[in-house]
């Protein structure tokens, strides 16, 4: 106990633990017997930080952070259950550079994350045995899925890989590692983990699309109640978002309709079995309510799934949010050219509201948003709200955006920013992902800095009553 004890200060003296953690860890009377240490090297991305994870409510919550030392060292402490837990490392919370592990009190996992792989060092526990075989088994799908941007993959390569993975998985040996918390967890863990893989390939950038008869029967036979028996869905990373992409895959690519941004997926909240799910299924979408009136009106309709105090608890937090939202701002103007050349600004625009869409020609959601964009300008035609598009693709890609703009037949205001455009544009209206929307009333002042989108419900009664003043 003495040497783990130096071994943790060591490592806090070193600077690679956060200060709180060093007193956590020195404070206690029993010692480091009831944590558990991972340390090791991130040789990949050099990054600044690395944090520890765990789950809870559904969503990963920070437990613990090192900063990275100049030979790439780190290390972090927990404290598991006595039965152990799942937990998850990585950069940030992100599916890349992310990984699960099983710790119990008095684990200390060493491990060296490089340009291919998580490996581990020395002696493992059994349980982070078992999680380092099934890594390697479905590393070959990750780096086609997960890590799609670094290793460029066709349907073609990905599509017959899931299909042999699939085959290998009927004779994968059950988990027999002598402790049945983790064998019964980590079977279920696998089977989502994998579900994962094949249904995220399917919202990364490719060159090749597939058809709905080149797609495998297994995206064919998902089926939201096979693995939402359960609350399992909770414990894994992203878990209720992981609905949410199987409804997108079989709605979109298969079956090739339409699909609303609220209504239409929750229309599927009956396939949901398990009802703390059901729940979870339901409050995300009540958060993504960008007014008021908009999540008052879910909550009328789908309110009735919320189950445990905790999702009551986050519904209210989110409706003192959006009471207490004040954007009178002045929105930060810019001037970009259109198709033919043409700078515009925003602030030409002053008198009139502004609905803008950050936007760009290679992303999926921003694409879908158009037929309702298209539907909602044309029935807000004539009226004193103008629709700017705002494309920040990549200044190379200009006449891709214009030939873009043409065969779809975009209207409204079509802007092109470009490399530094986007740069700046990410700066000033905090754009962190898009499809991105804001709102901008007739006094030049910002109305909705993350405005509903077109498909959004919430939309319509938005602009009517910007269009009132």
């Amino acid at each position: 106990m003495k040497r783990k004890l130096l071994f943790v200060i060591f490592i806090c003296l070193a600077g690679l633990l956060s200060y709180t953690v060093f007193l956590a860890v020195a404070q206690t009377e029993s010692g480091t017997e009831n944590f558990a240490i991972v340390s090791g090297k991130w040789e990949r991305g050099q990054p600044e930080k690395i944090h520890l994870y765990m789950m809870e409510n559904g969503a990963l919550k920070e437990l613990a952070s090192s900063t990275v030392a100049g030979d790439s060292t780190f290390a972090v402490v927990c404290k598991p259950d006595k039965q152990g837990d799942f937990f998850y490392i990585g950069k940030n919370q992100t599916q890349e550079d992310r990984y699960a592990f099983f710790l119990k009190p008095g684990d200390m996992l060493n491990l060296t994350v490089n340009d291919s792989a998580c490996l581990l060092n020395g002696k493992s526990s059994p349980e982070n045995t078992a999680m380092t075989l099934w890594r390697e088994f479905v590393r070959e799908m990750e780096a086609k899925s997960v890590y799609n941007m670094r290793n460029r993959s066709t349907y073609a390569d990905f599509f017959p890989l899931l299909e042999q993975k699939l085959k290998d998985l009927q004779n994968y040996p059950k988990s027999k590692t002598g402790n049945s918390a983790f064998d019964n967890g980590f079977e279920k863990y696998r089977n989502i983990n994998l579900l994962d893989i094949a249904v995220s390939y399917l919202f990364k950038p490719r060159t090749v699309h597939p058809k709905p008869e080149d797609f495998p029967d297994y995206y064919r036979n998902l089926n939201i109640a096979d693995f939402t028996t359960t609350a399992y869905l909770l414990q894994y990373p992203d878990g209720i978002g992981l609905i949410d992409k199987v409804l997108m895959a079989k709605k979109i690519w298969i079956e090739k309709s339409a699909v609303n941004s609220n209504d239409g997926f929750m229309s599927e909240i009956g396939a949901v079995r398990n009802d703390t799910v059901k729940g979870e299924f339901a409050l995300q979408y009540a958060l993504r309510q960008k007014t008021y009136i908009g999540l008052s009106d879910f909550e009328e309709k789908y309110g009735k799934y919320l189950i445990t105090e905790n999702q009551k608890i986050r519904l209210r937090n989110r409706k003192n949010t959006l009471t207490q939202l004040k954007e009178n701002m002045p929105a930060i103007d810019f001037a970009f050219p259109d198709i033919t050349g043409k700078e515009i600004s925003l602030s030409s625009f002053k008198g009139k509201a502004v609905y803008i869409d950050f936007w760009a020609t290679w992303c999926g959601p921003c694409n879908r948003e158009i037929p309702f964009l298209q539907k909602l300008e044309a029935d807000y035609h004539g009226k004193d709200v103008v629709f700017l598009s705002v494309s920040i693709d990549a200044s190379k890609d200009r006449e891709k955006w214009k030939d873009f703009v043409k065969s779809k037949g975009l209207k409204g205001v079509q802007l092109f920013a470009g490399n530094e455009g986007n740069r700046e544009l990410s700066k000033a209206y905090r754009i962190s992902g898009i499809p991105r929307f804001v709102l901008v009333g007739k006094d030049g002042g910002i109305a909705n800095i993350d405005a509903p989108r077109p498909s959004s419900p919430e939309i319509r009664p938005l602009l009517d009553s910007m269009l009132k003043n």
